[in-house]
């Protein structure tokens, strides 16, 4: 079917529901994300489930879009050569990403056709990151999603770099914005004035915080704002922490916290954040789709 443009729906004003974490509620659901990995070394971390439990990662996605989101984002985080290399599995990346594109889109088309697809991918640490987000969205524009989220990213001169990668096949591009910080900086200290100078001219259709605490969002939203004059949003992490028993039998790389922001606690702070301004909101780590139905609440649903 023909979708209005995403960059058309931000530019008349509409608000966007993105969807809840994948890897942390695919983690819940008890698959082993951190298959292959070592202590202090998260490897692919939700990547293999595209080929290991496909028919959890597709429920996922489904929960999702029964609750109305309207972007969907595919478990491509750490489908990169690079990570996928720290299980032995680099040389089938694309098998990997297509794979992560492909249950996404059905798990749509199935569901709910208006929605959006978002391509979400992740710097690779180990690899390069140009070359990475280009082959990554090469796969992913092929096999037909919406749009690219290059997200997780942090340090300054990489923020330029993801945006050409992810926008090289012509496909709108979300940037996210890791562990901004309760003084209102950016990881490494940059000023979200910095963040604007690199992007001038590039063309971002949104700047998403993500990855961070709710409070930490609430600190830097208004700094973004005042910086960049396109659509922003946000997704924090509630609670997804390293788990210092990591190695035992039957321990997983990281601890889920969904206590601290219950749902009714976090649409709390999301409702604070549609009042400065944004336009796109949903969750990051931790979050599932019982905090996304508290934020459908909140955003009117489009008719038709």
């Amino acid at each position: 079917m023909t979708r209005e443009a995403i960059t058309d729906r931000l530019a008349n004003g509409d608000v966007l529901l993105l969807d809840g974490a994948t890897g942390s509620e695919l983690h819940r659901r008890g698959v082993n994300v951190s298959k292959g990995a070592e202590p202090g070394k998260l490897g692919p971390w939700s990547a293999t489930a595209n080929i290991d439990a496909p028919e959890v990662v597709r429920a996922v996605h489904e929960d999702y879009l029964r609750i109305g989101v309207d972007v969907l984002t595919s478990n491509n985080f750490w489908t990169s050569a690079a990570r996928l290399n720290m299980v032995g599995l680099g040389s089938e990346w694309e098998r990997y990403t297509r794979a992560a594109a492909e249950i996404a889109l059905a798990a749509r088309d199935a569901v709910n056709p208006h929605a959006y697809v978002a391509g979400g991918i992740a710097p690779p640490v180990h690899g390069d990151l140009r070359s990475e987000f280009l082959d990554q969205t090469r796969v992913l524009t092929d096999a037909g999603v919406d749009l690219m989220l290059a997200e997780y990213v942090g340090y300054l001169h990489d923020f330029a770099v993801a945006v050409e990668a992810a926008g090289s096949t012509g496909l709108p591009v979300f940037l996210g914005v890791r562990h901004v910080t309760l003084d209102g900086t950016l990881q490494y200290g940059d000023s979200f004035e910095d963040l604007a100078r690199e992007l001038r001219s590039l063309p971002v259709a949104a700047i998403l915080l993500m990855c961070s605490s709710p409070p930490e969002i609430s600190a830097c939203l208004p700094r973004l704002r005042d910086a960049w004059d396109g659509p922003i949003g946000a997704y924090a992490n509630i609670g997804y922490t390293i788990n210092p028993n990591f190695g035992q039998p039957g321990e997983q790389w990281h601890l889920i916290d969904q206590e601290t922001y219950g749902p009714e606690r976090y649409a709390g702070y999301v409702r604070e954040w549609l009042a400065m301004g944004v336009s796109i909101v949903g969750g990051c780590c931790a979050t599932g789709p019982e905090h996304i139905a508290e934020l459908r609440k909140l955003i009117p649903m489009r008719a038709g």
